[in-house]
């Protein structure tokens, strides 16, 4: 049976309905392992483990597509969530190496992790999809099934309702205000200070809703509706940050982080921003019988113990 999309008749909400995802691999259960293991289909000279890949970032001379000798490697999902013609849903290994999580990645490294999502986007925008939506899960709690660490990528047939209820929060807030709901909630941000992780060309804040504890939103200071046209480089400093503080403050939790982009065809609106989600409790009964998140952790104190392990800038 291929994916499905099924809508709630009585919330109104999206279930993606996906069987053969059932049957994808695992290796979370095994101990750390140093180096590439022979298993991986993610590592250099397992490239015949995976479909074919659709992009790649190799240095000037590298060896052509399907080899070893890559920076950045994108591939089909095996187990697909979205297929063509409907989307895609794609896979994006951060590098060559098995046991680096994206946080300890060299800037360099982190600069063409996000220079391909970009890459990706775009493309995927090019090709007919509504909306594209960049996640990762870091950790087995976080919902990652393979420990060799990567991004994926949806390219969707419908805008997600989350992005849609935002999309639209933006475009009435800017009819009502003549300017840019997160925009103005950085201002504030930088005026109170207590929630301010990071300040600069992009911004990190612990929001006043906060649904996870140390959740960080990170953000550019100026109105970009386009993740598309971010400074890959800076940006890459600035996620680095981030997530270093995260870990540092949550004792390595397993963590979810997701880019919300203007979805495809654009809309001036849109502020794109990357939210980061820390794994440190589950979902119960009362979060899924209401929808309303418990969250034990004031977002101050949140953010004050993300400051206390930023790393340097």
């Amino acid at each position: 049976m291929s994916a499905e999309l099924r809508r709630n008749p009585l919330s109104g909400k999206w279930t993606l309905i996906t069987p053969a995802r059932a049957a994808r691999p695992s290796d979370m259960a095994d101990a750390p392992v140093a180096g590439n293991p022979p298993a991986c289909p993610f590592c250099p000279g397992n490239e015949g483990f995976t479909p074919p890949e659709v992009d790649s970032l190799r240095p000037p001379g590298a060896a052509t597509r399907d080899t070893p000798g890559w920076l950045v490697r994108v591939v089909p999902n095996k187990y697909p969530a979205f297929a063509a013609p409907h989307g895609a849903h794609e896979v994006i290994v951060h590098s060559p190496r098995h046991d680096v999580d994206v946080h300890r990645l060299t800037l360099p490294e982190v600069t063409d992790v996000l220079t391909m999502y970009q890459r990706r986007i775009a493309a995927n925008c090019a090709a007919g999809a509504q909306a594209v939506t960049v996640i990762l899960n870091h950790g087995r709690e976080a919902g990652a099934s393979l420990a060799h660490p990567h991004s994926q990528l949806f390219a969707s047939p419908v805008v997600p309702p989350l992005l849609r209820a935002e999309r639209r929060r933006f475009t009435r807030y800017a009819g009502e205000h003549g300017r840019c709901l997160l925009c103005d909630l950085i201002e504030a941000e930088r005026r109170d200070g207590e929630r301010l992780v990071i300040d600069g060309e992009f911004v990190a804040f612990t929001p006043p809703a906060s649904r996870f504890a140390f959740e960080l939103w990170l953000a550019p200071a100026q109105h970009e509706e386009d993740f598309g046209r971010a400074a890959a480089p800076r940006l890459a400093a600035a996620l680095q940050r981030a997530l270093r503080a995260v870990t540092g403050a949550t004792g390595g939790a397993a963590f979810n982080y997701w880019l919300h982009t203007v979805p495809c065809g654009g809309d001036r609106s849109f502020h794109w921003h990357l939210e980061i989600a820390p794994r440190t409790a589950f979902l119960a009964g009362f979060e899924l019988a209401t929808d309303v998140t418990l969250n034990i952790v004031e977002p101050r104190a949140a953010a004050a113990r993300l400051r206390e392990q930023l790393p340097p800038a």
